[in-house]
């Protein structure tokens, strides 16, 4: 089969057709490279993981903004304190826990776990099945407020931060405002 197919091309080749052959399929070639820029862009690892880090870091961000208008909320109502500004930083991004089905075998005295993960169809597709959302950990708080020149606000705050957030004392900075 691959004779017959060679003998034709070579057949071709020679002569006026064979001229016309290469022309043409030159013109097919270039068209073809023109028309893969239209084709849509297939998705990479590397541009799916920037992606993902990017939502991850916008979710970050809006998890400590919510956070720190509850706080500020909060730490306004506390006597002494007045008006306040809070700033949160987050270590990490948030984690998701997805379900997972295990399966045991007892081979030659051996135990062998297997995990898979729990898949659940729906409009949209097949997706796995999240069953838990981490928030990020809180790693620092600054409070900025006009009663803070008062060693017995700034106490107050902080015993409130430590609550609010399970963060020790060394990562809360109480400072008055101007």
């Amino acid at each position: 089969m691959w004779d017959k197919l060679r003998k034709g091309l070579l057949s071709l080749k020679q002569g006026e057709n064979g001229v016309r052959l290469i022309v043409i399929l030159g013109i097919v070639g270039l068209g073809l490279i023109l028309l893969s820029n239209f084709l849509p862009e297939r998705k990479t690892a590397v541009q799916t993981a920037e992606k993902a880090t990017a939502a991850d870091t916008d979710s970050v961000h809006a998890y400590c903004r919510q956070m720190e208008s509850q706080m500020v909320a909060i730490l306004e109502r506390i006597e002494g304190v007045g008006s306040c500004q809070v700033m949160l930083t987050a270590a990490g991004t948030s984690e998701t826990v997805y379900a997972t089905d295990a399966e045991t075998d007892w081979a030659e005295s051996r135990k062998q776990e297997q995990k898979k993960c729990v898949i659940v169809s729906d409009s949209e597709g097949e997706k796995p099945l999240v069953q838990q959302v981490v928030s990020p950990k809180i790693s620092g708080v600054i409070v900025v407020c006009d009663g803070a020149s008062s060693s017995i606000v700034q106490e107050r705050i902080s015993n409130a931060v430590q609550a609010i957030l399970e963060i020790p004392a060394n990562r809360i900075c109480v400072v008055p405002g101007k």
